[in-house]
């Protein structure tokens, strides 16, 4: 199973794009920062995730502030079949209060 779950803030994010089918389409960077437990052993993880949302959620995403801190659930997947970095697929947002 494919699924990831990040808390973070938006910190950048692009102008609306369409696809040749006219479904919206929206880049965007999260940062991340937080701790991980590996090997029993507390982890300091500071991070910057490349992000897309397609689709409705792109208008939940176009209507956030810089800077708002959101639980993002999604999956990732190579970002073109010739670039296989990877990037975070936005299909759930859940703002934090």
């Amino acid at each position: 199973m494919n699924h990831f779950t990040l808390t973070a803030i938006l910190v950048s994010k692009d102008a609306i794009r369409f696809t040749p089918a006219g479904i919206p389409v929206m880049h965007c960077q999260l940062e991340h920062s937080g701790q991980a437990n590996e090997v029993g052993v507390a982890r300091k993880i500071q991070m910057s995730v490349e992000a897309i949302a397609i689709g409705p959620i792109q208008k939940d995403l176009e209507q956030m502030d810089l800077g708002t801190e959101a639980v993002f659930e999604g999956f990732l997947a190579p970002k073109t079949l010739r670039n296989q970095r990877l990037v975070f697929h936005i299909n759930h947002i859940q703002l934090k209060n």
